[in-house]
């Protein structure tokens, strides 16, 4: 487990929030791998993962906001509090939406 000294100074601040919805772990820096995030997870409350390391999560059913803050419920039930430096970019969004160029649907 890494040590808070050692946490992102978001990640600290985060970490002293107080929200009516329980949270499973943070999500440092959050990235859309449609249907998922990938982030760095911090205080992992099932102990699956240590302080910092690199997770995908499963599949997100939906996005809530609290207090300024997004947190993201997994289909597993996990929920994640979303940080990131620059402020909340997945503010006013309910799910994840698909970002890709790609054609979807049959090929031709």
């Amino acid at each position: 487990m890494a040590i808070a000294v050692d946490w992102p100074a978001q990640v600290l601040a985060a970490a002293t929030v107080k929200l009516a919805t329980p949270i499973n772990a943070l999500l440092w820096q959050p990235e859309i791998d449609y249907p998922c995030l990938v982030g760095r997870i911090y205080m992992d409350l099932s102990n699956r993962f240590r302080d910092g390391r690199l997770i995908r999560t499963s599949q997100i059913l939906r996005l809530i906001e609290e207090d300024g803050w997004t947190i993201a419920h997994t289909f597993s039930g996990s929920r994640y509090l979303l940080v990131q430096a620059g402020g909340n970019a997945f503010a006013g969004l309910s799910k994840l939406r698909l970002t890709s160029s790609e054609p979807q649907g049959s090929l031709h």
